[in-house]
């Protein structure tokens, strides 16, 4: 769903979220109406007071969902995009100032504290509309906190630094690469076989940079891995 999610993302304004990020629901509303998923009719009185909402700012601020559409096949009920939308939801009620508050942290635990949060309650009972199920609380996991920092906020603190020309964000950036859990995915448990260490999110990520930039191009005389493997 990255294309569905990045369409929705550049379709709210940010001053339209801005407005409204005192109240989870209105900003769910926008969400999930802008995403596509108020469209069809729906049961029960949260989803029908986020459609009623949606219909509302939709035409206040000339909203149109996107044509994108949006999957849950082939993915576990956690990783719903109904479930990761309502956690994005949250998030942005929680994040006052949050980019700030990046700036001014200092340590990999306090970093993590700012993204953990917790869906709505009716996600709690739900993985999509109209579908009840047992109890259990729709809270970000470690691994995808880990995966929002590495992705997100690491690249985003290093830009940052490198474009006001500030070397201890750079820095800081880098050492929470390196306090991140090792990434889990296809190129480095190929890499594992090999008996290449991934102890952390910093080696993860430059063995990914390895895969991507050099051996899947074959360019291997313009690697420093490569040049060592054919010198020997």
């Amino acid at each position: 769903n990255a294309d569905a999610f990045e369409a929705m993302a550049r379709s709210i304004p940010l001053t339209v979220l801005a407005k409204h990020k005192q109240q989870v629901q209105q900003v769910e509303a926008l969400l999930f109406g802008q995403a596509g998923l108020l469209n069809k009719p729906v049961e029960g009185d949260y989803p029908e007071l986020l459609q009623k909402e949606y219909r509302f700012l939709s035409r206040k601020y000339g909203l149109r969902p996107i044509s994108i559409p949006v999957y849950f096949l082939r993915m576990r009920p956690v990783n719903f995009p109904t479930i990761r939308l309502a956690q994005l939801a949250m998030l942005i009620v929680q994040s006052s100032h949050l980019f700030s508050k990046i700036l001014e942290t200092r340590t990999y635990k306090e970093l993590r504290q700012w993204f953990e949060v917790t869906a709505n309650d009716y996600w709690h009972y739900h993985y999509r509309f109209d579908e009840n199920s047992p109890y259990r609380e729709k809270q970000l996991g470690e691994a995808m906190i880990d995966n929002i920092i590495i992705n997100t906020v690491v690249p985003l603190l290093f830009a940052y630094g490198h474009y006001h020309g500030e070397q201890p964000y750079k820095d800081r950036a880098l050492a929470w690469l390196e306090r991140a859990a090792p990434e889990n995915n296809q190129v480095t448990r190929g890499f594992a076989k090999l008996g290449v260490a991934n102890k952390n999110a910093f080696d993860s990520q430059a063995l990914l940079a390895l895969k991507q930039g050099y051996c899947e191009h074959k360019n291997c005389l313009a690697c420093s891995v490569g040049n060592a493997i054919l010198r020997s």
